[in-house]
């Protein structure tokens, strides 16, 4: 009975996990890890260290970040339930993103992520005493989110030493790293193409025939000789003709916007390209962890699941039709909904579970949102299947990943314990946080006129520019240009200057520029600048320049009415954000906090 459910991809393949090769390049006959949810760890977030003061004592441990040994250890409390340093890792993980390279403290990155863990922490406690979490809309999201997670982590149990096939990736780059030679003639006219094609298949020439119609003036040659060109490179239908292609055919008419091409083949080979490799040996890594999972959930169907051909068979809509061709949804959701019959069984130990034809039937009528009465049999059929498949997928992977313990691992464990603390939070900003909040047009038109400047095209300004090697040349050319020389004598008669090819010189000159492209430095120079200002200038790399305002173009100002919905939004995330600072003021109040990171050793 299993063989129906080919017909369809299930919708439950969101559920696949995606696998990442173990080493830095996949090289083929590498391993893959599949750990759904666990943020990757470099080796120098490991070497981070953090001082913990020991919660009921005085004592100051420096603890490695991401110990084993140290991972319940509370980094803080709130209302006596711990952030361990194991959340606040994963946290860490999760938004790292070069702090080697930031030039904020490490006390400020980890007061800031301790502060929003907190924060998080005040909210769920505060959203609990509510009673969000008995809203239905938030135990069905937790509910999903559980089962789905649930299975995910089953599924990555299969994937996760999966080897990758080195012929198949070796075979599936050869079709990617393609380059070809192409003798490409372009006509203007399409007669010009069609009679190329013609006389060729009247056993002509394909060279001799395409250059005699260039030599007429009616087409252009490219490509031929040395020249290869990337199949990826091509145009997508070019290219897709060429794939399929011998060494020494002759292609059919492609219209470009050029005219119209007919290309030879001339030869075909492979290139050597490290990230093509890389491409082949993923979609090969994916394919086989895709087919692995597929065919595992399928055994999980075959391990638990006993289907009823005879009612299987009997919950056919293009049968009800053919039977009677008058019949209303109505009437056959109506007689389906109190069928009770079981169409498939499902046993696990003491557990049995079934699968029943008003279930499915109820699930079908709720999908159909519009179309009357008129029964489309073909596409009711089809979602009877993607239903119950998707229901098997769901029941049987519960059960066997509860078999293996799955709902009590400590990663699934954290992965639901979040997904919660974050649906909490979530509900309390649209329930508690943004009721209320209202952005008066007084209110944005204020912030409008306070930050003028962001609504403001930078000032643009053209310069000539000489350049010298010594700061001293260049300011004697500023004080002879500043005493009423003309440019181009200064320029024809100093000395000094440099080579107009060094590769360091700024390109101030000659250009209309804005006045943010410009240094730094130079910016404050210029701000306020006119035409006939000159300026001296010390560049970088012992470079001098004698700068001499030709035009000056001075900003431009946005009007309100352009800007109004863009300002709103900002003034409106802005009343969000002092809302909810000063509901977490005063939850800290109501719930004790403490912290046991020692900012000030850090």
């Amino acid at each position: 009975m299993l063989n129906i459910f080919t017909q369809l991809v299930s919708v439950f393949a969101v559920l696949l996990v995606t696998i990442t090769p173990a080493l830095g390049f996949g090289g083929a006959g590498s391993t893959a890890n599949a750990d759904p949810l666990k943020p990757v760890v470099t080796e120098e977030m490991k070497a981070l260290t953090v001082p913990i003061r020991i919660a009921g004592t005085k004592k100051i441990l420096q603890v490695p970040l991401f110990s084993e040994k140290y991972a319940q250890m509370p980094v803080a409390m709130v209302n006596e339930e711990p952030i361990t340093l194991a959340e606040f890792t994963r946290e860490l993980a999760t938004v790292h993103s070069g702090m080697g390279d930031s030039e904020t403290p490490a006390s400020q990155n980890f007061s800031k992520l301790l502060e929003r863990l907190i924060e998080i922490k005040l909210i769920k406690q505060e959203a609990l005493n509510i009673g969000f979490d008995r809203m239905p809309a938030v135990q069905n999201q937790i509910e999903e989110f559980e089962l789905k997670t649930l299975v995910q982590h089953l599924l990555a149990k299969q994937v996760r030493d999966l080897q990758v096939d080195k012929d198949a990736v070796e075979e599936l780059y050869q079709q990617m790293a393609i380059e070809v030679n192409l003798s490409v003639y372009n006509f203007q006219q399409q007669a010009d193409a069609e009679a190329l094609i013609k006389e060729l298949q009247n056993g002509g020439d394909f060279k001799l025939l395409a250059d005699t119609l260039v030599a007429e003036g009616k087409g252009e040659k490219s490509g031929g000789d040395a020249e290869y060109v990337k199949l990826n490179d091509l145009l997508p239908n070019v290219a897709k003709a060429v794939f399929s292609m011998d060494i020494g055919a002759v292609s059919v008419i492609f219209k470009t916007e050029k005219g119209f091409i007919v290309f030879k083949l001339e030869d075909r080979r492979t290139y050597e390209d490290q990230q093509v490799r890389l491409t082949a040996n993923n979609r090969v890594l994916q394919e086989s962890s895709r087919k692995k999972q597929m065919d595992y959930l399928n055994d999980l169907i075959d391990k638990y699941a006993t289907f009823d051909d005879e009612v299987m068979a009997s919950l056919d809509f293009a049968k009800f039709l053919a039977e009677d061709p008058e019949a209303t949804r109505t009437e056959v959701f109506s007689r389906l909904g109190n069928d009770q019959r079981a169409l498939v069984t499902l046993i696990n130990g003491n557990e049995t579970t079934t699968i029943t034809v008003a279930e499915v039937a109820g699930a079908l009528q709720a999908s159909l949102y519009h179309g009357g009465e008129r029964i489309d049999a073909s596409q009711l059929n089809k979602q009877k299947i993607t239903y119950i498949k998707d229901k098997l997928t769901a029941l049987t992977g519960r059960m066997e990943a509860e078999q293996q313990n799955i709902q009590n691992s400590v990663a699934y464990l954290e992965a639901v314990k979040k997904f919660k603390e974050q649906l909490l939070f979530d509900t309390f900003m649209a329930k508690a946080v943004l009721p209320g909040l209202v952005v008066s047009e007084e209110e944005v038109h204020k912030y409008y006129n306070n930050h003028l400047e962001d609504y403001s095209s930078p000032m643009m300004i053209k310069m000539s520019s000489l350049i010298f090697t010594n700061p001293q040349d260049a300011q004697e050319a500023v004080n002879k240009l500043q005493a009423g020389s003309d440019f181009k004598w200064v320029s024809a008669n100093m000395t000094g200057l440099a080579d107009k090819n060094d590769k360091n010189i700024l390109a101030l000159g000659d250009s209309l520029l804005t006045e943010t492209a410009l240094p730094k430095d130079l910016q404050k120079k210029v701000k306020g600048a006119r035409q006939g200002d000159i300026f001296f200038y010390a560049g970088p790399d012992e470079l001098y320049y004698t700068l001499v305002v030709e035009s000056v173009f001075p900003p431009r100002t946005r009007v309100y009415e352009d800007v109004r919905q863009e300002v709103g939004k900002i003034v409106y995330g802005q009343k969000i954000n002092a809302a909810f600072k000063e509901w977490v003021r005063k939850l800290k109040e109501v719930y004790e906090t403490k912290i046991f990171i020692v900012q000030d050793k850090i």
